[in-house]
């Protein structure tokens, strides 16, 4: 006899059944109307691209661009219509099946409570649901309003706790990204990237070597077009990245880029044209000193003496930036679609520098029945960077900031340092071209009410070609050296990202009080590289350019390494009459790093977020209607960060034998038990919205632990491997505030006034490492010590110091440093020799990623046609290696400043450290700057003036960027460092670095 159960049970059992088999059944066809109706903003206009719904349904359909619906198949008699879209508030109205006119008004919001986010669950989620924040940018409008010229600029500042740390003012080149600090010792600190659910690459480090120590400039984030973007969503940690696995404990953006809606074709135009230029460079580098040979007198170096001596030109240009980007949206009930093609061309300060794009994107919806819908998202980039030497590869910056009046008569050198500037743009030929895929298909299905399911194919596809190119210049062999000779070197790259990724979602209410949402998901991420590289130098005779007419120093190069990951998760989440929802989630990975010994890994999550405002008891004194809302959450959760590729693996590489017999030898051990970073993240938070929606807060405060981080240790020679085995030991904690403020304090018909500011704390700790030992050295100038910031500064601290009476220089005996205990020692000890035992203990100086940041944006709309904003950014309490001083002050080159002249002048102290490379406390400077980064006036012109010549709508704007800078900073940039190489990726150091450009932007948006 088969067993009886009772009707929810039943309904239970059904919901599991139809999880489990991914079924697509058909749907049970009752008495079905059709409804239809407009979706419009708070000032009556359209809003297309808004998903409309029936909650309890199957039915669902997206807004043309008239903001028009039509929904089919819904059940007669009283029901709900419901409007989402990403940045507003959901809306809500009573209807009935057949009803025609329905309106639905939405706000736009990406601090509400009802503001839809992207999860990683099928379909999205109300902001009140999730019990952590997701800091939400609305790109669309920012890039409208704002001289937005890369994905860079466009997060910059507008997120609390996402630190943006650009390498340079080349154009082109890229940057390191943090959210809520550094979290490991040895593997990257930047967050994953997600385009429309795709995976993608996010090298922060690419391209060829034009900086100094190996470092690469270009960052794989700058090559997605803003002007593409809808709006982006940033996860700042484990708490909420965990459903996203291994690789997301350093955070997840997920950008979503532009869809089409039903209508007649919309198409837009939009035109730029720009400068960029090093404002008030004359005046910007720091006075140098020397002896002139012909008078024998101390000069300070002149700027129009460097002018004449490079042939009259300026050392810096005025480069020319011009876009252009049309894109076209429009289609049927049944298919939308969005198309755009883009033209960045966009020249530098040094006339080697230059960047020029050519993008496209192609976004379909289908919606192929009432319950299939078929997404279809294709971008594709293609065109060139070249880059000038920069940053200690040589260059403008660095021969002009180290000229001396001591080669005013060098013929080879007319007071510059080395090279003339022209004579590096003749040699030095370096650039990369890109070409760039990245596509998804994604269908949705909702084949039961109660079930909704997501199948999505991606792939990302960066093909690069990387080119240092030095041609044969017999006029200049003998100024430039072996250079002038001829040098070449071609790597070509190919980095692909595959994405398979299911998520489905099932819904289920219990009467009016409790609602449940079960989520069940897997994906299968890969990424592969494989490069070939070919180097030759000396060409026989000019006008040669390939490797294979290169004469001597032949090499090549080829190689392929790849990573898997395979992840699932399940989540419950308890909703309780619509107000307080309690979620719990674990996700199990396994990746292709983790060593043989270890086995998958575990991610659970959990998060409670409560609405208060929404208590029928909930009052507060005085306030009376003026609080809108109210929520308190909390979370946690963890997420991981793979080992890098083969470093479990012990290896072993070609050698020659006996005889030349194929052979191999020892490479690295590897580590069978080396398993991922864990990062375990708390976090609290309330959110408030008052005032008619005028005054929101967003508060946070996080507390992030990172366990089994990966650090190196040394290995004895004697097993057969040399160098260092990877191992999981060490332990760092972050923790901190954000706040995010939005205040509309004029609300009226013609004026309207809104203020945004940001603010974010982070507190950096190390709390373990191995064994007993308290420090590890991490780079030049830099420890991880316990109870101190990771990569933290660490030199000795001069505190005391004597002149000769005579030569007056210091007396190395009396130069005394902070011994750590609050009192002093010999810098050099007793023994009067740097670098032995007795030496002066290092002393903690300071971290590189600032400990406060924020931002204040401020925008004013005058009568309905002037739009008026600004945005401030700033950077608080870091330090920085100032690299320029080290090179012109110091005895590594040294003899420009003026301390090495007028010595009486200066205190002793500051007397004895440039006097002395062992002495570098005073390099590690305060780096804390304030930028007004952003101005923008736009005027809308009337649509009457506009009849004549069929343009639906024309904006005109001018806009700056990078427009003043506040900051002690004592070095040249205080926005600037190394990307990778030896000294960059987790250090600031910055050394004869391009400074960052200051660009203005003429621009005209037309409708058509």
């Amino acid at each position: 006899m088969s067993p009886v159960f009772p009707p929810e049970r039943r309904r239970w059992r059904t919901m599991l059944l139809a999880l489990a088999a991914v079924a697509f059944p058909a749907v049970l066809h009752a008495q079905t109307q059709t409804i239809s109706g407009t979706v419009v903003s708070a000032s009556a206009e359209p809003i297309a691209a808004a998903q409309v719904t029936v909650p309890g349904t199957a039915a669902r359909a997206l807004t043309d661009a008239q903001g028009r619906f039509r929904l089919t198949g819904v059940p007669d008699g009283a029901l709900t219509v419901e409007a989402r879209r990403i940045g507003y508030s959901v809306s809500r109205v009573s209807a009935r099946g057949g009803d025609q006119n329905v309106r639905l008004t939405l706000s736009p919001s990406a601090t509400s409570l009802e503001a839809v986010v992207v999860t990683g669950t099928a379909g999205t989620a109300q902001r009140r649901e999730i019990g952590n924040a997701v800091a939400s940018i609305n790109a669309a409008q920012v890039v409208r309003e704002a001289p937005i010229i890369n994905m860079q600029a466009l997060i910059n500042g507008r997120a609390p706790g996402v630190v943006v740390m650009p390498t340079s003012g080349m154009v082109g080149t890229g940057q390191q990204v943090r959210i809520r600090g550094t979290s490991s010792f040895s593997l990257g600190n930047n967050p994953l990237i997600y385009v429309d659910g795709v995976r993608v690459n996010n090298e922060v480090a690419s391209g060829p070597i034009s900086q100094g120590f190996g470092s690469r400039p270009i960052s794989r984030l700058n090559d997605i077009n803003p002007n593409d973007i809808e709006s982006i969503e940033i996860l700042k940690g484990p708490s909420a990245a965990t459903l996203y696995g291994t690789e997301a404990s350093n955070g997840v953006i997920n950008i979503i880029t532009k869809r089409g809606a039903a209508g007649t074709a919309k198409w837009s135009l939009t035109l730029r044209q720009g400068v960029n230029f090093v404002p008030d460079w004359r005046n910007r580098f720091p006075t140098n000193y020397g002896i002139n040979a012909s008078t024998g007198q101390v000069e300070t170096l002149n700027v129009d003496s460097l002018v004449a001596g490079n042939q009259g030109r300026d050392v810096y240009e005025t480069g020319r930036h011009q876009e252009t980007e049309i894109g076209v949206n429009g289609g049927s009930d049944r298919l939308t679609y969005y198309l755009s093609g883009g033209l960045l061309d966009s020249d530098g300060a040094d006339p080697n520098n230059s960047t020029k794009r050519y993008s496209g994107r192609a976004n379909f919806t289908l919606r192929a029945t009432p319950q299939v819908q078929i997404s279809t998202n294709i971008g594709y980039i293609n065109g060139g960077t070249n880059l000038a030497c920069d940053a200690g590869c040589g260059g403008r910056t660095w021969t002009m900031l180290l000229g001396t009046p001591a080669n005013y008569n060098n013929p080879r050198r007319h007071g510059f340092h080395s090279l003339l500037p022209y004579q590096y743009d003749e040699v030095f030929k370096i650039w990369q071209d890109l070409d760039r895929f990245t596509g998804s298909v994604t269908l949705d299905h909702t084949p039961l009410s109660w079930l909704q399911h997501r199948l999505s194919l991606g792939y990302d596809r960066t093909a690069e070609q990387n080119n240092e190119f030095y041609p044969r210049v017999d006029s200049l062999v003998y100024t430039v050296g072996s250079a002038a000779l001829g040098y070449r070197d071609i790597t070509e790259r190919q980095t692909d990202y595959r994405t398979v990724n299911y998520a489905a979602t099932a819904t289920n209410r219990l009467g009016t009080a409790l609602q449940f949402v079960t989520s069940v998901g897997a994906q299968y991420y890969q990424n592969a590289t494989n490069y070939v590289q070919a180097i030759g130098s000396v060409f026989p005779t000019p006008g040669l350019s390939t490797v294979a007419a290169t004469t001597t120093a032949k090499s090549n190069d080829q190689d392929y390494f790849e990573d898997k990951t395979l992840g699932v998760y399940a989540q419950e989440q308890v909703g309780w009459r619509d107000r307080v929802y309690a979620t719990v989630a674990m996700r199990m990975d396994d990746n292709s790093a983790f060593g043989a010994g270890f086995n998958r890994v575990y991610y659970p999550k959990y998060s409670l977020s409560w609405v208060v405002s929404e208590e029928p008891w909930f009052t507060v004194p005085f306030v009376g209607d003026l609080l809108g809302s109210l929520r308190l959450r909390a979370a946690y959760g963890e997420a991981g960060k793979a080992p890098t590729t083969y470093a479990s693996l012990r290896t072993f590489a070609p050698a020659s034998g006996p005889g030349d017999s194929p052979a191999v030898t020892p490479q690295f051990i590897g580590n069978p038990d080396l398993g991922p970073e864990r990062g375990k993240e708390v976090e609290l938070g309330a959110d408030l919205g008052a005032w008619d929606d005028r005054f929101n807060v967003e508060l946070t405060y996080y507390s992030k632990r990172t366990t089994d981080a990966i650090l190196n240790r040394q290995i004895a020679p004697s097993i057969g491997f040399s160098g260092s085995q990877p191992f999981n030991a060490g332990a760092i904690r972050n923790s901190g505030m954000e706040l995010g403020v939005r205040l509309t304090p004029i609300r009226m018909t013609n004026v309207q006034f809104d203020v945004g500011l940001n603010y974010a704390s982070n507190e950096n700790e190390v709390l373990s490492l191995y064994d007993n030992v308290q420090f590890v050295n991490s780079g030049s100038f830099t420890r991880h010590t316990i109870g101190y910031p990771a990569f933290g500064f660490w030199e000795r601290d001069v505190v005391a110091a004597q002149l000769d009476s005579i030569t007056n220089l210091p007396i190395l005996r009396t130069v005394m440093c902070n011994d750590g205990k609050g009192g002093q020692v010999q810098c050099a000890g007793a023994d009067n020799t740097f670098g032995t035992a007795d030496d002066a203990p290092l002393v903690y100086l300071g971290r590189s990623i600032p400990p406060h940041e924020g931002s204040l944006s401020l925008n004013l709309r005058l009568f309905e046609r002037f739009r008026v904003s600004s945005f401030f950014d700033s950077k608080q309490g870091h330090k920085k290696v100032d690299g320029n001083t080290r090179v012109r002050c110091t005895p590594i080159i040294g003899a420009r400043c003026r301390e090495w002249f007028y010595p009486r002048e200066f205190d002793a102290v500051k007397i004895a450290q440039v006097r002395n490379s062992n002495l570098v406390e005073h390099l590690i400077a305060d780096a804390s700057f304030t930028k007004w980064r952003e101005f923008t006036v736009a005027y809308d012109v009337p649509e009457r003036l506009l009849g004549g010549i069929n343009i639906s709508r024309a904006t005109v704007s001018v806009s700056g960027r990078n427009l003043k800078t506040w900051t002690n900073y004592q070095g040249f940039e205080p926005e600037a460092m190394w990307l990778g190489g030896t000294r960059g990726g987790n250090v600031a150091w910055e050394q004869t670095t391009m400074p960052q450009l200051q660009t203005w932007i003429l621009s005209f948006n037309l409708g058509f």
